[in-house]
Order: structure tokens, then sequence, then C-alpha cells
């Protein structure tokens, strides 16, 4: 509306609910909208060479909802789409997987669900070796819980890893949770291998380090706790 008279008023409200509508204010054609060449370096083909077998690494959230599963299945995504092999095993009771296979019906070869190209498995329990990833987030309540878990598990080694956390937020992160927290951008898509792909290098280093470092040798599964 930009009629102030009460009348003028009246008048466009009627135009308005015309069936033809109002066409006073309409351009003649549309904006032209000048396109933009944009140049993207995506590193999704590139390969690397893991020189590791039989690794578990075990995903946890420090409470529910935070984008556990879609993490642990962009890890397993990404390692498959450079070079390496992996898959996903879930292990907790929300049965995230169950739903994605009702939804998805993916096919099943042996007791493996497949769903482009990764293989998703279901258990009920997993031996106690492998390496774990600790994730939280940035809500107050969510803080604390973070913290809390961290504190809990200070007797063992973990890797904190910090799910949408706003740019300002890092610092209080890196200082109060730890030291050691990666951070993984925004990702809706659970079958992704191209978001954070900065972030599983640095991850996946550092476990090999620490695999080095343990004198042992493990093939890839990821494995999912809430």
């Amino acid at each position: 509306m930009t009629a102030t008279e009460i009348e003028e008023i009246r008048n466009e409200l009627r135009e308005c609910f015309s069936e033809e509508g109002m066409h006073r204010f309409m351009p003649d054609s549309p904006p032209k909208i000048e396109e933009k060449s944009i140049h993207i370096h995506h590193e999704e083909n590139t390969q690397y060479q893991f020189n590791c077998s039989n690794l578990k690494i075990a995903i946890a959230g420090c409470d529910r909802r935070l984008g556990v599963t879609t993490t642990a299945m962009n890890l397993v995504c990404w390692i498959n789409a450079h070079g390496g092999t992996a898959c996903y095993v879930e292990a907790n009771p929300n049965n995230h997987l169950a739903h994605i296979i009702h939804l998805f019906d993916p096919e099943k070869v042996r007791n493996a669900y497949v769903l482009d190209g990764n293989d998703f498995y279901m258990t009920k329990e997993l031996n106690q070796d492998y390496f774990r990833i600790l994730c939280g987030s940035a809500m107050p309540y969510e803080l604390a819980r973070f913290y809390k878990a961290i504190e809990r598990c200070d007797s063992m080694f973990i890797q904190p890893l910090g799910l949408f956390v706003p740019d300002d937020i890092k610092p209080y992160l890196i200082e109060n949770i730890s030291s050691d927290i990666l951070f993984c951008e925004n990702s809706h898509e659970f079958l992704n291998s191209e978001n954070n792909s900065l972030v599983y290098q640095e991850l996946l280093k550092n476990i090999y380090l620490l695999n080095l470092f343990c004198h042992n040798q493990y093939r890839f599964a990821i494995a999912l706790y809430d």
C-alpha cells in the first residue's frame, strides 16, 4: 500500500483483490541479473594413500540431535571418495539407520545396506578397541554438556569436534572446552563427500599419528554412539 488517504487506500485494496490484481507497480520487464562466473576448486577427486587398516573410529555426541549421525556418515563418504575404504556401523538405540533404510530402501549385500557405494551396518555392540571423537555444539545448554562430557573422558584420548559453531564462539570453545578441538561446518546431506574436507584430513592425520604411537594397525569402521 502506498496511499495515505482513506479513499485512495480503499481503491488500492479493491484493485489488489480484483481478478487482475494490481499492476501499477509492476515493472514492464524483469530486471536483468548479471551472471557471474564463479570458479570453485573442489578436491573431491583427490585420491590419497591410506597406510593403515582395520581402524575403528567411534563418534559420539554430548547430546542428541547435534548432527552426529550426519557427521559420521559424511566421514565415511569422504574416506571412500578419496582412496580409502570405510563403512558405517550404527550401535546406538536411536535407530537412525533403520529409518534411513526404510525411506531409501537400499540394496542389501550380505549384512550391509549399500547407499551410493557406501556400506552401512547395524550392530548392538562393538569391542572397545577404537579411537574416540566427541561432538558438541555451541548453544548455552550444549556448552555445559560438552564441557561435562570432556571432563568425564579426561582419563582417555578423545578428539573434540565442534559442530555448527559460529566463528565468534570458537575462541571460547578453544579456551574452555579444548585447545585441540576441530570445527565442522554445516552439513545437511548425510551422503556428502565434499563438506569439511580439510577437517577430515586433519582428523585422520591425528588418528594416524596416534596409531603409529600405539604401534597398532586397524581397518576403517565408523561407529556411531549417541
